[in-house]
């Protein structure tokens, strides 16, 4: 008969899991919920366009035309379907790119010609929220918002400048939190949520930071320096936990903001 011995192999037990990975885990598992559903219906729709026989192109120039629309509700007044009209020019955003790849279309100048409309239907949007503020806003605050857009259009037309300048000097700049994906759905989420005073607030702050991250994360490089922790310079790239964090604290703030903040 065998008798253990304190020499024979016991099993280990896996190190129990600490809170904050467990929260990471969540974070990472609802990240890839939302982006995985998605990602599906983008290269579903993609494929129908193929089968439609439009062109990489066409997609890409329609973007900007639906983004326009959003002057007619911006016009009357009406935020949430301007939200609406947002969802269907952000769809045609990402679509052209899905189109090219899965059509084997990808070439240089459809990147070129992408990153050019890009920026017209930023400012097309941002023009047409502008004629919403002119229209609708007369509250005491009115100044400072129009401030506030004002800081927002800056930001959002240096963000791009200083990663596409930044990268003619080091390999890449894909740093800070506020990008185009993310600065649609500040405006999505405040739209059809009536605090679009709060999307302000938001970009005006979160766009001039992420061209200055930028210009450090530069310095930083060209010094031959890495940062010292993502966090200041926000290096996390989308689906992990920090990300996630910040974009419900966000979501949050634009469903519930007019709390703290009345609308004007």
């Amino acid at each position: 008969m065998r008798h253990a011995s304190e020499t024979d192999a016991v099993p280990l037990q896996p190190a129990p899991i600490g809170l904050k990975e467990r929260l990471r885990r969540v974070a990472v598992e609802a990240s890839l919920g939302v982006a995985g559903p998605l990602a599906s219906a983008r290269d579903a729709l993609a494929r129908g366009v193929i089968r439609a026989g439009l062109s990489v192109n066409a997609v890409t120039l329609a973007g900007p035309v639906v983004a326009s629309l959003v002057f007619i509700p911006a016009y009357l007044g009406d935020p949430v379907l301007a939200g609406l009209v947002l969802i269907v020019g952000g769809a045609f955003d990402v679509l052209d790119g899905a189109v090219a790849r899965i059509s084997g279309r990808v070439t240089a100048f459809g990147g070129y010609l992408d990153s050019v409309v890009d920026r017209y239907t930023d400012l097309a949007v941002l023009f047409g929220l502008l004629v919403y503020m002119e229209r609708h806003w007369n509250g005491p605050h009115r100044l400072l918002y129009l401030v506030l857009w004002g800081l927002t259009l800056v930001g959002t037309s240096t963000t791009a400048y200083t990663r596409a300048r930044a990268e003619n000097l080091i390999p890449t700049c894909k740093v800070g939190f506020m990008e185009r994906p993310e600065r649609t759905l500040t405006l999505i989420f405040g739209l059809l949520g009536s605090n679009l005073h709060i999307s302000l607030v938001i970009l005006a702050v979160m766009t001039n930071l992420i061209s200055v991250q930028r210009i450090l994360y530069t310095r930083l490089r060209l010094a031959g320096r890495e940062p010292r922790s993502s966090f200041w310079l926000w290096t996390y790239p989308r689906i992990t936990a920090p990300h996630f964090a910040l974009c419900a604290i966000f979501i949050l703030s634009l469903i519930l903001g007019h709390h703290l903040i009345p609308r004007p």
